[in-house]
């Protein structure tokens, strides 16, 4: 038996122990981990700050007047105060004058007089009021951030709908390491934005009867697979679902379906996502984790 034949083998072995395991098992300690999971992903949603950003807009070179004043070159949204202040950008370094009737803070530092404006991951947050403003780079400009932590949205939400949890849908896969560690650059759901992941290897795994691939990503100290799948745009969000998986170890990962969840620009279009890549979308459908509703 080759090397490769005798991992395919332990590969079905493993397999078919853990769906023998876990058949039956929607009132196990597996279903009450997910369940756990899955409130804790909802609980993320209403305090990670992801509904909480309600615009954004483009700041060119010069000055702009910013305020709920409709005579505001950037027209903040309700409940906004008429006048907040003004922006001035020169080249990648900006500036913040605020308004004489408002009280303004940058990084809670309350701010008079104009003021530098730091624009890195962090830094440069403008609180007026309820608002929280901040100048980031997204691809090759930069756009000033509108946030309202008491956005109604977070009120609104009412959970992620999610399919049954079926153990058939917790696989092992066979992680394929690359002979050089790859740097890919995925597009993003915002203008011609892009980020750059690293890549060490696909895994490979059996579903709906066939075998599957899937182009594997690093975050942090887990696996990171975005992918697409027959249930888009119909049970699922149209833009595929995102998946975490423990790094492999002898060559092995876990794929737990039942944790796939949806990108968190599904819930806001101000969320930048990374785009499902062509080489992963699969021809069949992945009855597992999230469905979509807003």
């Amino acid at each position: 038996m080759t090397c490769f034949t005798r991992q395919a083998a332990r590969l079905a072995l493993l397999t078919l122990l853990s769906l023998s395991a876990s058949a039956g098992a929607t009132d196990t300690p597996y279903a009450e981990e997910i369940e756990k999971w899955r409130q804790e992903f909802d609980a993320d949603m209403r305090t990670g700050g992801w509904l909480v950003t309600i615009g954004r807009e483009r700041v060119g070179e010069g000055t702009w007047t910013v305020g709920a004043s409709p005579e505001s070159r950037i027209v903040l949204p309700a409940p906004s105060p008429p006048r907040v202040g003004t922006l001035i950008r020169r080249g990648e370094h900006f500036e913040f004058q605020p308004a004489d009737e408002i009280k303004i803070f940058i990084d809670d530092r309350a701010v008079t007089s104009r003021t530098a404006l730091p624009t890195q991951r962090d830094t440069g947050k403008i609180s007026a009021g309820d608002l929280a403003l901040t100048v980031r780079r997204i691809a090759d400009d930069f756009y000033l951030n509108i946030a309202y932590p008491n956005n109604p949205a977070l009120a609104e939400f009412k959970g992620v709908a999610w399919f049954t949890i079926d153990p058939a849908y917790r696989v092992i896969a066979r992680f394929l390491p690359y002979e050089k560690a790859q740097q890919v650059v995925l597009a993003l759901t915002f203008e011609n934005a892009t980020q750059t992941f690293p890549s060490t290897g696909d895994v490979v795994f059996h579903a709906g009867g066939q075998s599957m691939k899937l182009k594997t990503f690093l975050l942090g100290d887990k696996l990171f697979l975005i992918f697409q799948d027959a249930s888009n745009g119909v049970e699922t969000y149209g833009g595929g679902r995102f998946l975490y998986a423990p790094l492999p170890q002898d060559g092995l990962t876990t794929l737990d379906f039942n944790k796939a969840f949806n990108p968190y620009c599904a819930f806001n279009t101000y969320v930048l996502c990374p785009i499902v890549p062509a080489v992963n979308r699969l021809p069949v459908r992945i009855a597992a984790g999230a469905q979509f509703r807003k």
